[in-house]
């Protein structure tokens, strides 16, 4: 492995990385701390995980999981969302600012950029609102990059994040529009999305299932390559349909009120204005689950405490952003596990 030099000093690469982590660290407290915000630790091995179509969790088998008074089983969380959010919900008003820096857990292959344990950053805020959310969400990359120069030999972070220059903010049918040449307001069924995609160059081979399906096709072979790949790119108003747990525009409600980051070369955040209404998000959840039963997938069980509690949520804004992957961009590592004290593979 080569051997990276700081101030003429030799330093083993994992012993290099791993202290730029922590210090990153140290930084990320600092700015939570200065803007008032309330660190907390939720609980890992939880009741439902995550029920997003796209999300398998790791089931706990252990014996003590089985033992609850009500028979349901244990999973270890695919994101700390819903615990933070049912404390938003239980503590009314009295709290404002929340975030949660915790291991999370996905069951995918892992890969250069990704391990089915990494660490997620959250956080939730009643005081902003979404675009305010980009502004703070900048600000915090952006200090922790000031940590990353102090300890890099030159300024390589200026291929991806340029000093001085704010990260751009573009709606999803914009980029669609500047990317893919397609406009989605104009593609309201599967038919017209997928002759759209065949003008635009794609097969119509891999073009098939439904609407999202094929948006996602198009997103990923023609759209998401050119994101945030020479200066951080804010993508916004997704379509309604991928609303998750985020409302929809009142004005408007083809689109729905997140947005995600995309910067060198990854998408590292989500974010959602958030849904506080419980009938609605149940019935996300069912399409989710029924969703999950056409692929064969696991069938976890709602949250049916974060159900009782989103009437109390209020307005509230939260993002999820991961911290490993922000961690490889700010040092210039070019896998998960070079960041990581240990791989996922590693005896």
């Amino acid at each position: 492995m080569k051997e990276l030099h700081h101030r003429h000093t030799s330093i083993h690469p994992r012993t290099w990385y791993i202290t730029l982590r922590s210090e990153l660290l140290w930084a990320l407290r600092t700015f939570f701390h200065r803007h008032e915000f309330l660190e907390i630790e939720p609980p890992c091995v939880v009741v439902s995980p995550g029920l997003e179509p796209q999300l398998d969790a790791f089931e706990v088998h252990a014996p003590y999981a089985h033992a609850h008074t009500d028979g349901s089983r244990r999973w270890l969380h695919t994101s700390p969302e819903y615990a933070l959010k049912r404390l938003l919900g239980e503590a009314g008003s009295s709290l404002r600012k929340i975030y949660a820096l915790t291991p999370c857990f996905r069951d995918e292959p892992p890969s250069n950029t990704h391990s089915p344990e990494f660490s997620m950053l959250e956080w939730y805020t009643r005081d902003l609102q979404l675009d305010e959310l980009m502004t703070q969400c900048e600000e915090l990359i952006c200090s922790l990059a000031d940590v990353a120069r102090a300890r890099r030999s030159s300024d390589s972070l200026d291929h991806w994040l340029k000093r001085d220059v704010p990260f751009e903010r573009l709606s999803v049918q914009e980029a669609f529009l500047r990317y893919a040449q397609i406009d989605l307001g104009k593609c309201p069924d599967v038919d017209t999305l997928c002759r759209a995609a065949i003008r635009s160059g794609l097969p119509e081979r891999v073009l098939h299932g439904s609407w999202d399906e094929i948006y996602f096709q198009i997103f990923m072979d023609l759209v998401e390559p050119k994101l945030g790949q020479s200066h951080p790119t804010f993508l916004y108003d997704f379509p309604a349909s991928q609303a998750a747990l985020a409302n929809l525009k009142p004005e408007d409600p083809r689109w729905a009120l997140r947005f995600e980051l995309f910067a060198a070369g990854h998408e590292l955040a989500n974010a959602f204005d958030e849904l506080s209404h419980s009938e609605e998000q149940r019935a996300r959840f069912e399409a989710d689950l029924d969703i999950r039963a056409v692929r064969g997938a696991q069938q976890p069980p709602m949250d049916n405490v974060l159900l009782q509690q989103l009437p109390n949520l209020g307005h509230c804004v939260g993002i999820a952003l991961g911290f490993d992957r922000l961690v490889m961009a700010l040092s210039g590592a070019q896998t998960i596990d070079e960041v990581r004290l240990q791989s996922w593979g590693e005896p």
